[in-house]
């Protein structure tokens, strides 16, 4: 007996790291790939937009940054509706291919002296493609592994997929930064800055080979088994907004806070420290890797413990932090390299438990059988407008006031995210299989398939 429930742990424990490790790698290459676009805003700006003046230029890159947002939702709808109707692995094999792919080919355009005004045509259609297989990443990873987690592990399987996050951020930055050292500034402006973008394709056929493993989870398929029973199969995002609207509001406020500062700090900061604070490139990089190789640890830590707490007490301390950090980090951040090094560490350590609590919301708002469709069209809704914009806003109000405009900016969302977490936050529970039974709790349902597979 001993025996064969020691056969059951080993096995269920394989298999939620198989969930773990491919739900991380997408999180991984989504990262590393968005990343290297905003590290290499200032060169991509001289190549494709170099007809206009530098600030113009840069503007536009990252118009280009942020418009590509837009097709972030219309990925949400889509990949959604794959993920709840079609299964969570189909969606995100298919979303895995496209982001490797979009970014692959960014690193093969051609640039405005080769081909004139088609060069940032093709960038822009790179970035939108990229963008909309984003749409069905991030949200559906946090779907494939926290709903396999009981949830008071929730906190431990997801931080995985935070540090996936982190990885794919600091990989860019230290590719960056291998490609600075290795060539000239001529060499870098020829070729080097293609190479970070082209390692795209072996990171997603590594993604593809641990996707195509997985199984879907055993709350979906009750799921889709109580669905392919009812006479009339509802359209996922038809029944999301006639039965969980309130939820994907909140969702939308806490993801507004987390896109916010999060596309500051991998979009803008770099530039930030280059073009208004004088760094050179790989200063500016160098102070990005250590920030985030000391927070990695320390976020990993951070978001362990959270299944000590509640979520709302989780949640509330982290947009709490970053309203006392806001200012401050900004203030350092013009003090040298120590104090810059200091301000991003910080913001890195208060940022990224955020997008924990994310995943936590994914989960826990919705009901199964839409929960990809509701959690990812309000997830990808907020990244549009305020993850995509954060770049471009960033810049504006650092060029027309100064940086602490948008220390200032961030401080406002953040108490807003207060009010978010204390009153729209649930805490941890499980949610019904199905989402026109609110009665049933998800054990009854499973419960019920299991009983319906025997007969």
């Amino acid at each position: 007996m001993s025996t064969t429930i020691s056969l059951q742990d080993r096995e269920l424990r394989r298999k939620r790291t198989e969930v773990t490790r491919a739900g991380a790698i997408g999180n991984f290459i989504e990262f590393f790939d968005f990343s290297l676009y905003g590290f290499f805003a200032v060169m991509i700006s001289q190549l494709f937009f170099p007809t206009i003046s530098p600030v113009a230029a840069l503007l536009a890159t990252f118009a280009v940054y942020g418009g590509a947002f837009v097709m972030r939702p219309v990925g949400a709808i889509v990949f959604g509706h794959v993920a709840d109707r079609v299964g969570r692995r189909r969606a995100l094999i298919l979303a895995v291919i496209l982001m490797s792919l979009a970014t692959t080919l960014i690193g093969i355009l051609p640039t405005f002296a080769q081909v004139g005004v088609a060069a940032p045509v093709l960038l822009l259609l790179c970035r939108l493609t990229q963008a909309f297989s984003a749409g069905g990443e991030q949200s559906n990873s946090y779907v494939l592994v926290l709903e396999q987690s009981a949830a008071n592990q929730r906190g431990r399987n997801g931080s995985w997929l935070v540090v996936a996050v982190m990885g794919g951020v600091v990989s860019g930055i230290l590719l960056s930064l291998l490609m600075e050292s290795m060539t000239t500034v001529e060499q870098m402006t020829a070729w080097g800055w293609r190479v970070p973008f082209l390692i795209a394709a072996p990171l997603g056929l590594l993604g593809l080979y641990l996707r195509l493993k997985l199984q879907e989870s055993d709350v979906f398929k009750a799921a889709a088994a109580e669905v392919s029973k009812s006479d009339k199969r509802h359209v996922p995002l038809v029944q999301a907004f006639r039965t969980v609207k309130k939820e994907m509001l909140v969702l939308f406020g806490w993801v507004a806070l987390v896109s916010l500062c999060g596309y500051i700090l991998i979009g803008f900061m770099v530039t930030l420290l280059v073009k208004f604070e004088g760094y050179d490139m790989s200063s500016a990089l160098g102070i990005m890797a250590v920030g985030f190789l000391l927070g990695i640890p320390a976020v990993h830590g951070i978001c362990r413990w959270s299944d000590r707490v509640s979520r709302k007490t989780f949640a509330g301390f982290n947009a709490a932090a970053l309203v006392i950090w806001a200012i401050p980090a900004f203030l350092l951040i013009g003090q040298g390299p120590v104090g810059a090094t200091v301000a991003i560490t910080g913001w890195i350590i208060i940022m990224y438990p955020m997008n924990l609590v994310a995943g936590f919301a994914v989960v826990e708002l919705f009901p199964v059988d839409v929960r990809a469709t509701a959690s990812a069209l309000p997830y990808q809704l907020a990244f549009a407008v305020f993850g995509g914009s954060a770049p471009y806003v960033a810049t504006w109000l650092t060029s027309s006031f100064s940086s602490m405009a948008v220390a200032y900016y961030v401080t406002i969302f953040a108490v807003i995210g207060i009010a978010v977490a204390v009153f729209g936050l649930p805490n941890a529970r499980q949610m019904a299989v199905i989402s026109t039974d609110g009665d049933k709790t998800l054990e009854d349902e499973l419960d019920d398939a299991k009983a319906a597979s025997l007969r």
